[in-house]
């Protein structure tokens, strides 16, 4: 049987398995056959790619982003196009509505098929309480089962009015999401009702410094709220998922959840692993949860060593550098980073600190695959499974210019870092879609994911 496509001389990292030398034959798409020594009769592949020894990962799937910041629908062209770049093949967006969702999801599902070069999958926010009644229908209409709790949008820090947000409404969500097959509680654990108090001293002392914002979100604050989420997933029977963890107050709460919940899980994100809140960005680098301490990165480290963290995630989100450059406390919090996300695993992680490439692929495709719904579609490299692929050369060293990333936004935290480890191909479902630092696939080749 003539295949489509062959990847050769590969070291295939298949999660939970090993790594070994073999190929890997691309049928329709998905993955056909996989030998572990060099096939016989290559020119029966209608494409033949050696990749020269390197390393092929699960593709990347990027967990959490922002997209619609820049452009509700264009986004989904100049994103997947920086991620793709970064070597990710799958990615979902965060949305927020204060309406129901129905009316976004035509126009966001539309706008990947015809502007994504990578696949796509969505999560809702859950903030009204008309959002608590159609999360059912959001699950069986739009085949979005991950819905985020957002406990820092309350009181003056709401978008919206003050009732917009309260442990009563995540109580009542976790319980509709667990009716769910497949659900899944995403919650952003800050205590905003203390940070608050903090906050308004911290401004009436004049300060404008980045280290001010990480002051006024103290650590304390996210160790508290990941207890109390965590708690509520128990209590409802509704699996959770922390996103951005930063602090060392806050691993060590979720390994001791993890230890009686098996459903707990948690993210963390590559600014997280770098930088301190006295970095040199400065209001470049206002993110929330902010920036920490050098003892908080350690610790993060150790998390992704040991396996308590489950994922990565770039907390990805669309601004320019005129909408950050204002005063620190008025400015919009994020920044783009969904391309940096594997070079700087691969980069800190791999080459400076021997985190293995099985761990890679675990944080970066095959967990997050699992604890999303699309394993073993996607996150693995086995026969049957979406051929998404990220040829990676840990040797390649490239210095980060936003200018050649091709995102909207016009600028990265890791402008002039010089990065060692870089993906130099990705492939969607068979396509090559980057190759050698170059755009290769074709717009609106991505798919939107039903889950």
């Amino acid at each position: 049987m003539q295949m489509d496509c062959l990847l050769k001389n590969a070291r295939l990292v298949v999660p939970r398995q090993g790594i070994f030398e073999g190929s890997v034959a691309i049928r329709d798409g998905v993955v056909a056959a996989i030998h572990r020594e060099p096939f016989v009769g290559v020119e029966t592949a209608v494409k033949v790619i050696d990749v020269g020894g390197r390393y092929v990962l699960p593709g990347v799937i990027e967990p959490h982003s922002h997209l619609g910041r820049g452009s509700l629908t264009d986004d989904f062209r100049t994103e997947s196009w920086t991620a793709a770049l970064g070597g990710v093949t799958t990615m979902f967006s965060y949305y927020t509505r204060p309406t129901t969702y129905h009316e976004l999801f035509p126009t966001i599902k539309q706008a990947v098929e015809e502007r994504a070069y990578i696949d796509f999958g969505f999560h809702f926010n859950v903030a009204r309480d008309n959002h608590l009644d159609e999360i059912d229908s959001y699950a069986e209409r739009c085949g979005v089962r991950s819905f985020k709790f957002n406990m820092a949008r309350s009181g003056e820090d709401a978008a919206g009015p003050p009732e917009a947000w309260d442990d009563g409404l995540m109580h009542e969500g976790f319980s509709n999401v667990a009716r769910v097959k497949g659900g899944l509680a995403c919650v952003h654990a800050e205590n905003v009702l203390v940070i608050w108090r903090f906050r308004n001293r911290i401004v009436a002392q004049g300060r404008e410094d980045l280290a001010a914002w990480s002051e006024s979100r103290p650590n304390f604050c996210e160790a508290e709220t990941i207890h109390r989420a965590y708690y509520y997933g128990q209590l409802t029977g509704c699996p959770t998922y922390i996103v951005h963890l930063t602090t060392k107050e806050g691993l060590q709460v979720v390994k001791e959840w993890k230890k009686k919940f098996p459903a707990a899980y948690v993210e963390t994100c590559p600014h997280y692993l770098t930088h301190t809140m006295n970095a040199p960005e400065g209001k470049l680098a206002k993110a929330t949860p902010p920036l920490r301490t050098e003892a908080d990165i350690e610790a993060l480290w150790s998390g992704l060593l040991d396996g308590t963290i489950d994922t990565m995630g770039s907390d990805h989100v669309v601004l320019t550098r005129e909408q950050k450059m204002i005063g620190i406390w008025e400015s919009r919090p994020g920044f783009p980073g969904v391309t940096t996300m594997l070079p700087v695993l691969l980069s800190e992680g791999v080459n400076r600190r021997g985190l293995s490439l099985q761990r890679v692929a675990e944080v970066t495709s095959y967990n997050t695959a699992r604890i999303f719904g699309l394993y073993p579609k996607k996150g693995t490299i086995q026969v049957g499974s979406d051929a998404d692929f990220t040829v990676v050369d840990l040797d390649v060293e490239r210095t980060v210019r936003a200018a050649e990333l091709g995102s909207f936004s016009d600028f990265s935290i890791y402008e002039g870092h010089t990065l060692k480890g870089w993906p130099v191909l990705t492939m969607v479902r068979g396509q090559v879609v980057m190759q050698d630092g170059q755009i290769v696939g074709q717009k609106g080749w991505g798919q939107y994911l039903y889950r």
